[in-house]
């Protein structure tokens, strides 16, 4: 399914990176990644398999991978970041794929399910090694903070921890009193 875009955007890399200058007609490509990034995810969302959130984890990680890397193509020019971006994308698409190919299948084992976290692990290492893993700020922007507070409560009920009590100030008056 991804093969000749795979082909496509490898040979754009290979271009940019022996030019030296950034092409952006790769943003439409990697929009086109994206459609079929976004099928994959609704895939492994509607799964009877709740294991299936593993592997919409991956694919969802190649969609963070691949904001971060237009805004690099897209401001290139202005950071000095030509032909860097083209080398370090080339090398996190060695890891997209090899995670697509594994999302792609309908198999849900302990096999499948190892795969696709070691994949998306060492997607998100070369990330990082790349500067192409997302922002905090992409992180903080998607939390839903009312929803987040309400989750905080319930787990601290489940676990059986009083929900009135600061634990700060705990410990602040546990030391004051010893």
């Amino acid at each position: 399914m991804y093969t000749q875009l795979q082909h496509a955007i490898d040979e754009d890399l290979h271009n940019m990176e022996a030019t030296g200058k950034v092409d952006l007609g790769i943003i439409k490509k990697l929009d086109e990644l994206r459609v079929l990034l976004g099928k994959l995810e609704n895939k492994w969302l509607q799964h009877e398999n709740t294991d299936g959130f593993y592997f919409y984890q991956g694919v969802r990680n190649i969609e963070l991978m691949l904001d971060r890397m237009q805004d690099r193509f897209e401001n290139a020019p202005e950071r000095n970041d030509n032909p860097k971006i083209a080398e370090d994308s080339q090398i996190l698409f060695k890891e997209v794929f090899d995670l697509l190919h594994i999302a792609e299948s309908n198999a849900v084992n302990q096999e499948t399910i190892n795969s696709i976290l070691r994949k998306t692990r060492d997607l998100r290492n070369v990330a990082e090694k790349q500067n192409l893993i997302e922002l905090p700020s992409v992180d903080t922007e998607n939390v839903d903070k009312e929803n987040a507070g309400y989750g905080l409560t319930s787990i601290m009920k489940n676990l059986d921890i009083p929900i009135d009590d600061d634990p700060l100030i705990g410990d602040t008056e546990y030391k004051n009193n010893n």
